[in-house]
């Protein structure tokens, strides 16, 4: 099968003689052996730029035929989504220790103690990121093995400026005054218990999601419990949940802020998700919400 290849603005590039029984796999190991481009820095569709994206299917099933033109883009520096997800979470575990324990390098001033309140969200952000790094290392499982490095940078930025500094500044400043409401220590206790609930279900959404995937694999099934009968996201969900509880506790700006641009976010991944939910199974549940019950 003998196929025109071309860069994605249309320059020509070469015309390859695959195997009949070529898959997409198959095509990007040929074209890495002749180009120098790592399978993973590859996409290629058909007959377009936009045209069907050539998965790692046989190409005949795709409609690749001879004489078909396959349309190359190097997607740039790849790195594991693995390395992504322990780098990005690794930068607020750094940030805070360094805001909370050494504040003279930081604040103008350095002699008032900590409150209760700074103690507790400290705990709790330190919590939730050793949690996310736990789950990067032993639970997630990916469909795609890389990222562009681009994506990592963005990553860090959201993680590493916006909530290491954006919140923790202000967290850990000295002269930051806890809200009289929310400092009252039986509603830090009930603040604190939803926070760790919310946790937990996050947790288990991770754990039911990765028992659904076989390792190696990018089979995709329906999610159940948990709150997945409501919504098709429900790890989005109780992460949202996670942060509101936080902003309620520490009563700051930067916090709610980042619980409002990180629920963006996620609403817009869950709305993909829940979509591509639909077109996969005919008979998924059409009751479901993408990420918020009842609502959206």
């Amino acid at each position: 099968m003998k196929v025109i290849l071309r860069c994605h603005n249309g320059v020509f590039i070469d015309r390859l003689d695959l195997p009949d029984d070529a898959t997409g796999d198959t095509l990007r190991k040929i074209f890495y052996s002749k180009y120098h481009y790592y399978p993973e820095r590859q996409k290629w569709t058909l007959n377009s730029a936009n045209g069907t994206l050539l998965e790692d299917k046989p190409l005949s099933s795709l409609g690749v035929k001879d004489d078909s033109t396959l349309f190359f883009k190097d997607l740039g520096v790849q790195v594991s989504w693995r390395m992504v997800f322990c780098l990005e979470y690794m930068g607020p575990l750094l940030i805070f220790p360094c805001l909370y324990f050494f504040p003279s390098i930081f604040y103008p001033t350095t002699s008032v103690p900590k409150s209760p309140t700074q103690v507790t969200a400290f705990f709790m952000l330190i919590l939730h990121f050793l949690k996310r790094e736990i789950e990067s290392l032993f639970i997630h499982r990916f469909s795609r093995s890389t990222m562009p490095l681009t994506n990592l940078i963005t990553n860090c930025v959201h993680y590493w400026l916006f909530c290491g500094v954006g919140i923790g500044y202000y967290i850990f400043h000295p002269y930051y005054s806890p809200n009289p409401i929310t400092s009252n220590k039986f509603c830090q206790t009930i603040i604190v218990g939803l926070f760790i609930t919310f946790e937990f279900l996050n947790l288990m959404t991770h754990l039911t999601l990765r028992d659904l995937r076989t390792p190696g694999t990018k089979e995709r099934n329906i999610p159940n419990g948990w709150g997945y009968q409501y919504v098709s996201c429900a790890h989005y969900l109780w992460e949202i949940c996670c942060w509101i509880t936080f902003s309620m506790l520490v009563q700051t700006i930067s916090a709610y802020a980042f619980t409002i641009l990180a629920a963006f976010i996620m609403s817009k991944w869950a709305l993909k998700k829940h979509e591509t939910y639909f077109k996969q199974f005919p008979s998924y549940p059409k009751s479901r919400k993408a990420i918020f019950p009842f609502i959206l």
